[in-house]
């Protein structure tokens, strides 16, 4: 799953044929002597890390360490992401790229669009990094970037004391607070207008753990999980998809209902784009089932029907 690109980088979900990758770069001696020794010697090893490690993040928390590689050729450099860890009171920002890549700008390149992402698609206000206290070129990267260094403090998540540094959105969120800010995301998740890539990994940080999706089309059902619903959407909308220049949109405004944390969305949509290099569009009805979970919304439910119309299925 790709999940964003910059000017020369493109990151992506790790994939357990990643693996010999993650074996050198976690046996690096940087590696261990900045974050820690994973204790993995070999490919078997490595491929359960990303298994157990990486994967899981991906799809419980809409975010992760990303797999960063150069977007000309595809080679592998590094890591990069955000992860929101055990005795960390917010997500936060971590990176680590092969020695021989060092001094060309990837890392700092891969931190601004990890840092773009949570603000603009994962509606973070607050970001935190740590680093090991003698890294001081982490640093200098953390500092360029936005962060403001919070000093030596000992956290849960680690053994030993830390350099904990911290970014605060300079300027209000540009969503509207509370649930219109979930539906917000959630149109912006399927739009590849202009080329543009659609943060479709994001969609675990928007739906519960358990939370089901359920389709009525043409009288045929089907009901599925986030982990059954993503992958085909992904193909269809990520760059070499045949579905191009997407959008859904409300057709007129929602009806919301809230008691306490738990709410209801009915809405109308439209959706349009090109099919295969065809016009293709259409429109219809969802619903959304939300709970509020530590302060933020997030859909238990997903129901939609497409009216009847001459609209191509996407399958």
């Amino acid at each position: 799953m790709q999940v964003m690109e910059s000017e020369r980088l493109r990151l992506r979900w790790f994939e357990p044929a990643d693996a010999a990758f993650a074996l050198e770069l976690i046996n690096e001696p940087a590696w261990k002597a900045n974050i820690s020794d994973a204790g993995v010697r070999d490919e078997a090893g490595a491929r359960a890390w990303i298994e157990d490690k990486l994967l899981p993040v991906y799809w419980r928390q809409g975010q992760g360490f990303w797999l960063v590689e150069r977007r000309e050729d595809g080679v592998p450099l590094g890591l990069c992401g955000l992860i929101h860890r055990p005795g960390l009171p917010l997500p936060d920002l971590g990176y680590a790229l092969l020695r021989r890549y060092w001094g060309h700008g990837y890392a700092r390149e891969a931190a601004r669009a990890c840092l773009d992402y949570a603000r603009r698609v994962l509606d973070l206000d607050e970001l935190l990094a740590t680093t090991a206290p003698h890294n001081q070129d982490s640093g200098r990267l953390l500092l360029d970037i936005g962060f403001v260094d919070e000093g030596l403090q000992s956290t849960e998540a680690y053994d030993e004391p830390s350099r904990l540094y911290r970014w605060r959105r300079p300027e209000p969120s540009p969503w509207p607070a509370g649930l219109e800010g979930l539906l917000a995301r959630l149109w912006a998740a399927f739009d590849n207008r202009g080329g543009a890539l659609p943060p479709l990994a994001a969609l675990p940080a928007l739906f519960a753990e358990d939370a089901r999706i359920h389709v009525l089309n043409g009288g045929m059902s089907q009901h599925m999980d986030l982990r059954q619903f993503l992958p085909p959407r992904a193909t269809l909308l990520m760059p070499g998809g045949r579905l191009r220049e997407f959008h859904e949109q409300m057709s007129q405004p929602p009806e919301v209902r809230q008691a306490g944390g738990l709410a209801q969305v009915w809405m109308r949509y439209r959706k349009q784009g090109l099919l295969d290099g065809q016009p293709y569009g259409g429109e219809g009805r969802k619903g959304l089932q939300l709970l509020c979970e530590q302060g933020r919304w997030r859909i238990a439910s997903l129901v939609w029907e497409d009216d009847a119309a001459p609209v191509q299925p996407v399958r």
